[in-house]
């Protein structure tokens, strides 16, 4: 059993979840139950859903999880880097996330970025 237990610490569950359920549905169940131990049930449909993450998601969840109970990660990172994305402020994105402006700076700060794109310079090449 301590062995079984080992090994699902030791998943990434992120990885996992994102690659069945997409970004918008992994961010939809990170913000819902992120950080907590959640039982997915083997019967989605007769599943009163209170966490509101809607049939599709359970489905999914089920034919991979059923019956167990999964680690769902919180994803700060990744979740600050999605929100920096649509353009929310850092105090916006410390809300979400629970944490201080300075530690979403840090964790901005340490996540690689997409290069911007270059502006069109009207100099002309020499070379």
């Amino acid at each position: 059993m301590f062995d079984d237990e080992f090994q699902d610490d030791r998943r990434d569950m992120e990885a996992e979840l994102r690659a069945m359920l997409g970004d918008a549905d992994f961010l939809k169940i990170v913000e819902r139950v992120g950080g907590i131990r959640f039982y997915v049930p083997h019967e989605p449909e007769r599943s009163n859903d209170k966490e509101g993450l809607g049939a599709e998601i359970l489905t999914r969840l089920s034919n991979a999880y059923a019956g167990e109970y999964i680690k769902v990660p919180l994803a700060r990172r990744w979740r600050a880097d999605q929100y920096r994305l649509q353009g929310l402020s850092q105090a916006d994105i410390a809300r979400r996330l629970g944490m201080s402006e300075s530690g979403v700076y840090k964790l901005l700060k340490s996540s690689p970025r997409a290069p911007k794109p270059k502006k069109p310079s009207r100099q002309m090449d020499l070379f």
